[in-house]
Formats: C-alpha cells, sequence, structure tokens
C-alpha cells in the first residue's frame, strides 16, 4: 500500500530515547506495535529497502507474508500520522522533515566531540552537559536491529560524560563534573576511562581521600568481575605519580 497524500510536517517528532513515542503538535499519537517498531526502525536510518526492512522486521516469515505485513504497518503509521512513512518504488522511510531526537542527540555529541580550534580551549556547555544525564536509545527493545545502535548511542554518551566531565573540572565546576563523570561509571562500571574521570575530579578539586576510595572501588570490581587490576598508568593517577590530564584523547571520527 502506498502512503496516502498530503506529507508529514516537522511538527511530527519520533521519540527514541528513554523510550518510543511520536508526536504532532506536541501531542502523543497511538500507533499498533507493528507501526512503533516500523517507525523506529526507520528513524535510526535514512531509508531502507523494503525487502531488507520486511525481513528485519519480520526475520522469523516468508518474504511473501514480511512484505504483506509491512505495506500494512505502512497503512496503519500513514492513517495515524498521514505521510509519516513514504514509500516510494522499492524503498521505504520516514517524511524528510520528521524530527527525531536520537538524530539530534548524536549530532551534538559528534559536533562536541570534534576537536576545538588550535591553542583554544574546548567550549563548556551553558547547562552543564544535563543533556548528557539521559538518552538510553529504545530501553527494552532486543531485536537485532535495535542492539548495534544501542550500543553506538552508549558509546558515543560514554564517550561526550567524560569528556564533558573533564571540561568542567578545567573551568572548576567539580560538582557538575563529578555528576557527568559518575554517570558514565554508571552507565559502564568495568570502564576505566569513566573511572578516571572520577577520579581525576577529585584530585583536581583536592580530594585525595576520595579518589582512593573510588580507585579502590574499581580495583575490587574490577577483581571480582574479570580477574584483572587496574591499569599501572590508573594506579599512578590515583597515587599521585603523575597529575590528573587536562582533557582525555580525541575520538577518531
Amino acid at each position: 500500500m502506498s502512503a496516502p497524500s498530503g506529507a508529514a510536517t516537522s511538527e511530527v517528532a519520533v521519540r527514541l530515547l528513554d523510550g518510543f513515542a511520536v508526536q504532532r503538535s506536541a501531542r502523543d499519537v497511538a500507533l499498533p506495535p507493528s507501526g512503533q517498531r516500523l517507525v523506529a526502525y526507520l528513524a535510526l536510518r535514512t531509508g531502507a529497502n523494503r525487502t531488507a526492512a520486511a525481513a528485519a522486521l519480520w526475520p522469523e516469515t516468508p518474504e511473501e507474508k514480511s512484505q504483506a505485513s509491512l505495506r500494512t504497518a505502512v497503512w496503519r503509521v500513514n492513517r495515524a500520522v498521514p505521510g509519516l512513512v513514504v514509500a516510494q518504488g522499492t524503498r521505504v522511510g520516514l517524511a524528510q522533515d520528521t524530527v527525531v531526537d536520537n538524530r539530534e542527540f548524536t549530532d551534538r555529541i559528534r559536533c562536541m566531540l570534534r576537536p576545538p580550534a588550535a591553542h583554544r580551549p574546548p567550549p563548556v556547555d551553558e547547562d552543564g552537559y544535563t543533556w548528557l544525564l539521559s538518552g538510553e536509545l529504545l530501553p527494552g527493545w532486543y531485536d537485532d536491529w535495535v542492539l548495534l545502535e544501542q550500543e553506538r548511542t552508549r558509546q558515543l554518551r560514554l564517550h561526550a560524560l567524560e569528556a564533558g566531565a573533564y571540561r568542567m573540572t578545567a573551568q572548576g565546576r567539580h560538582a557538575g563534573a563529578l555528576e557527568l563523570a559518575f554517570e558514565a561509571v554508571r552507565l559502564e562500571p568495568l570502564r576505566e576511562s569513566a573511572t578516571r574521570a572520577v577520579i581525576a575530579v577529585h584530585l583536581s578539586e583536592g580530594n585525595a581521600v576520595d579518589a582512593v576510595r573510588h580507585y579502590e572501588w574499581f580495583r575490587r570490581l574490577l577483581a571480582d568481575e574479570l580477574g584483572l587490576p587496574p591499569s599501572a598508568q590508573l594506579t599512578a593517577l590515583t597515587r599521585g605519580g603523575i597529575p590528573a590530564p587536562a582533557s582525555p584523547p580525541v575520538m577518531d571520527k
């Protein structure tokens, strides 16, 4: 079934972070489960081949039936939000002006992680990067096509939290820096770079005891979970062998 006439406008937004929703004029629109999965799948892409979309969304269904299910899902979504899904030829996608929060979120992170101009300190977000304190992609969704995107978004967010913590520390905003660093630890307790950010903030603030306390917590966790010790660099940082770094390594783009 092709999309009905009438394109979706920019007042239509798809939310994937911290839960799924489709909103029109800031009001939630109810979609059936098949429609939710179709919209989420397309929101994670700039478009998809019909056959690939049908196979991903209905993986255990014969091709003819999965294609029929796709056509039905497109019709149901466009009945609720006219023009949201555009089906043309072998391609299917969301209307071009649809706002997708995960796209904006990851674009903002990439902009934040971009290396600053030479001899200029990286800017600090006015709100202290509080927008990074949430942003889990489609929690509770376990489809194969979701899992990789969840990990990609999580890794970007972890790098941004650590970078934000260092930037806040450089400006003496230690409470906000700790909030970011601890959120990175919460997301991935075994990630050494997250623990390093926490310790660096404590040391910058002159709280060596807190730095050692967090190091010991991480050391025990790492031993219990993986049977490994912390790196020599982390140990030296905690014990005062080297100064806290001014900024984390820049991600490769």
